[in-house]
């Protein structure tokens, strides 16, 4: 009996989350595209008014290493700092690998970016070919009168190859 009960707990787990998915819609995709692109646009630009756009007041971060930050303040302050430090001058790309929705005010963005010119590596940071670091990010986006933003995030460093 023990054994049926966590069959079905691990089946539900696994695959209620995937059925209740709905694939995106052309105003999802739009706004995931434009949110990855303004996230690219003010890292380059190190520019933290811009880069706060992207997020609702009491977001999220996980960052790379672990670290939760709380707060669309904290976030971009973290960036802030990172930008006139070991990140100053880098650059970053970013392209949408995936978005899904969680129903008409939610979505997951899970996107990939590589930042170049970084000038000393974090803590637990694989550097890739050419010192490249690159991450896969995912976003939870929330709609709220119309606007999407980035409610939680999580960045994770790809292992260098």
């Amino acid at each position: 009996m023990k054994i049926c009960l966590v069959a079905l707990v691990i089946v539900l787990t696994l695959f209620v989350p995937a059925a209740l998915a709905i694939p995106a819609d052309d105003e999802a995709q739009t706004a995931a595209n434009a949110m990855v692109n303004r996230f690219v646009d003010s890292w380059n630009q190190a520019d933290g008014a811009k880069y706060a756009e992207n997020y609702w007041p009491e977001a999220e971060l996980v960052d790379p290493v672990g670290r939760i930050v709380s707060g669309r303040t904290a976030i971009v302050q973290e960036h802030v700092d990172m930008w006139a430090g070991a990140f100053k001058g880098s650059h970053i790309s970013g392209k949408v690998r995936r978005v899904q929705m969680l129903g008409s005010k939610f979505m997951v963005v899970d996107f990939d970016a590589e930042v170049s010119g970084v000038r000393d590596l974090p803590p637990g940071s694989p550097a890739g070919a050419n010192a490249l670091l690159r991450s896969h990010l995912k976003h939870v986006m929330e709609k709220r009168s119309g606007v999407w933003k980035v409610l939680s995030a999580q960045n994770t460093f790809i292992a260098a190859n």
